[in-house]
């Protein structure tokens, strides 16, 4: 497995001045984006929340102390929009294509004729899931298997079943 090391950034490195009398609006109130709203909020910023009309994170948000608004607005009054998760999340993907993971296999979705399954870097109702294909044995909830990606789609990556691992 490749070295995952991440650098650390502290406020103390960062110039918070640039972000002076601007309004920020983070698109999206889960588990990334209320963490992001906070803490841009906790720094000082001026920010705000745009949600989809009916969102259950509306209330929350609201309780936290953030103006909400339908998502089309508050882009309307920000200075900043904080939406590039799917940039990112593309980025990451493609950067996995060619390589081969390790997946835990949670089942088989008989509708996309495919099994699905979370990588290490997969978290439970946050990310998406690794989708393959399976000639030959097939693996079980709850097997480890490597599995070789050979594309993308939206945030999740797509491949082939390699083998297991024991």
């Amino acid at each position: 497995m490749e070295n995952m090391t991440a650098k650390i950034f502290y406020q103390s490195d960062c110039n918070l001045s640039l972000l002076d009398g601007k309004t920020i609006a983070i698109i999206g109130y889960g588990s990334q984006g209320h963490a992001h709203a906070l803490n841009l909020k906790d720094s000082g910023c001026d920010v705000i929340v745009g949600l989809y009309e009916g969102s259950k994170s509306w209330a929350k948000a609201e309780a936290q102390g953030f103006k909400v608004y339908t998502a089309a607005e508050a882009a309307k009054r920000a200075d900043i929009i904080m939406e590039h998760q799917q940039q990112v999340m593309a980025e990451y993907c493609e950067s996995l294509v060619g390589k081969e993971i390790e997946v835990l296999v949670e089942g088989f979705d008989k509708l996309a004729e495919c099994f699905f399954g979370r990588s290490y870097a997969d978290a439970p109702e946050v990310d998406g899931c690794v989708f393959f294909t399976c000639d030959g044995e097939k693996p079980k909830a709850g097997d480890f298997v490597k599995v070789r990606v050979t594309d993308y789609t939206g945030c999740d990556p797509v491949g082939e079943f390699v083998g297991k691992i024991d």
